[in-house]
């Protein structure tokens, strides 16, 4: 009896070891996912070929106390981006662009003669950019793909791909580094993605971020959304009270109309000298 136990506790531990391989051989490879990824929203190329694109949203921000506030922001790139780029948000009287060589802005029509302007224009486009064009956006420069696992969101089997970026990658260190984006395990389509809770020590903290989109819109072949919607996370990773809504419409503009959006409008005198930190 003894050693038919043994024999059956070794045959089921041969037996999960045996499932567990074959299920980390099916994990398909980073580059398979982003790509079926893509496909599933159009095709890379087709993204790449778009040209010109004017990205309008509008939103609207609940704040953790309830307090409410409204954005608006009207982006244009050269596709597949984040620059040349250029950014309008009518609120703050901003008008900043880059033509891929250097950043540029204007602030109340006057010139933000900062330093720091040449290089925080691109990774400001990067931030305001980077969810709305998932999964697309995989493919720009620093981003590195870590890793893929399987996982499920509300009972839908995902596989999830974890990301890491530079810490020069977005504007503001209040927005985590390290992403996982959530791909639908058997149409490959964009399910959700989440950035973590950021502690910066010193009593400054940001929450994180949990992204779902709806309302799918198709530009030129290429599948976009037109509602996103952001939940604030708290350090455990739990949802508050804190949300945004934004609406979102793309518009294609001609390649003509690059040297009026995204070239620097300051005379190459009055620029501020570049300096990266």
């Amino acid at each position: 009896m003894h050693h038919r136990f043994i024999a059956s506790m070794l045959a089921a531990a041969l037996s999960l070891t045996y499932v567990s391989l074959s299920q980390a051989q099916d994990v398909p490879p980073p580059d398979q996912v982003i790509r079926r990824a893509c496909d599933a929203a159009g095709g890379l190329e087709a993204f790449q070929r778009l040209g010109i694109l004017h990205v309008n949203i509008s939103g609207q921000e609940i704040s953790q106390e309830g307090t409410p506030s409204a954005q608006l922001k009207d982006i244009y790139f050269l596709t597949p981006g984040p620059v040349p780029g250029r950014f309008e948000l009518p609120g703050s009287h901003v008008v900043a662009g880059d033509d891929g060589s250097a950043g540029w802005a204007v602030v109340d029509r006057k010139l933000d003669a900062r330093r720091g302007t040449s290089y925080m224009v691109r990774r400001s486009l990067a931030k305001f950019l980077f969810s709305t064009m998932l999964p697309f956006s995989l493919s720009w420069e620093g981003v590195t793909i870590t890793k893929v696992t399987p996982a499920e969101v509300k009972r839908v089997p995902v596989w999830r791909v974890t990301i890491e970026v530079p810490r020069s990658f977005f504007d503001s260190p209040q927005v985590a580094t390290t992403w996982t984006i959530d791909f639908d395990r058997h149409s490959f389509a964009l399910v959700g993605a989440e950035s973590p809770f950021v502690d910066l020590g010193k009593g400054i903290t940001a929450d994180g971020m949990r992204f779902f989109w709806s309302q799918a819109v198709t530009v030129k072949g290429v599948r976009f959304f037109s509602e996103q919607r952001v939940i604030g996370l708290d350090e455990v990773g739990a949802e508050k009270s804190h949300t945004r809504t934004e609406r979102i419409s793309y518009q294609i503009l001609p390649e003509s109309e690059a040297a009026k959006l995204f070239a620097n409008p300051v005379p190459p005198e009055q620029r501020p000298a570049a300096k990266m930190p």
